[in-house]
């Protein structure tokens, strides 16, 4: 596995992720507030997996990083490969908190 396929894979399964939930909110209504608890589900649901797979990720460089030290794995290459993935996954997921915050103020900031 090469960094470029590490990447791409990441990167498409995030962004399949959040596109899935982001449909599935959008095709909820909320005219009674009982879709509303569904919407916020999804969303969190779908938050929660993408902190999970960031876990993960951290999770597996940081066993690399151990392997690596005891002698059990010699390639640095794959040592690299894990510890970029794992950094790509935590900067998604700062970077989709920091849009959702930016969201969340322009709505806290709109005159009703």
């Amino acid at each position: 596995m090469n960094i470029t396929q590490a990447v791409n894979t990441l990167g498409a399964d995030y962004i399949n992720k959040v596109t899935d939930a982001m449909k599935q909110s959008a095709t909820l209504n909320v005219p009674d507030g009982t879709d509303g608890d569904k919407t916020f589900d999804s969303v969190f649901n779908s938050v929660s997996g993408l902190l999970s797979s960031t876990n993960d990720y951290i999770q597996q460089a940081q066993q690399a990083e151990i392997d690596f030290a005891l002698g059990n794995l010699t390639n640095t290459h794959e040592l690299g490969v894990y510890q970029q993935q794992a950094n790509i996954a935590l900067e998604f997921t700062v970077a989709v908190r920091d849009k959702a915050l930016e969201a969340y103020n322009q709505i806290m900031n709109m005159q009703i």
